[in-house]
């Protein structure tokens, strides 16, 4: 199936995903931003620790299905006696359902700041690599 591709979750979020903890990541890293905000509900996306430099082949992780998506802009301030500071950044807040465990087939990586898509496959824990 072919899935959106988060990557760098910590290992604790997708657990406590899969325990069903927690129903809501907020993602601030601008790749997966720029994936998450391609995310509908309805869609599937894959949840990996791997970094996105490590991702390929064989990389396992979380399928979740999007329920929900909350796009916010955050402004920050930062002042000294000398100057002002002011950044922003985008955060997007994805509700998921967590489907099953799978594992990376194939990477579709675009430009800097493009989505990120792979083919996964569910695997059970029986199956060898």
């Amino acid at each position: 199936m072919r899935c959106l591709v988060l990557t760098g979750i910590s290992r604790n979020v997708i657990e406590e995903l899969m325990r069903r903890n927690i129903r809501t990541v907020e993602l601030r890293s601008a790749h997966n931003v720029a994936t998450a905000l391609k995310a509908e509900p309805g869609d599937c996306v894959f949840l990996t620790p791997a970094r996105i430099n490590d991702l390929g082949k064989g990389v396992s992780g979380l399928i979740a299905e999007v329920r929900g998506k909350e796009v916010m802009s955050h402004s920050l301030f930062y002042q000294t006696p000398y100057y002002m500071e002011e950044s922003e950044i985008t955060v997007v807040r994805l509700i998921l359902t967590p489907k099953s465990l799978g594992r990376v087939v194939q990477v579709r990586k675009g430009a800097f700041l493009e989505t990120i898509e792979g083919d996964v496959v569910e695997m059970s824990y029986f199956e060898a690599r």
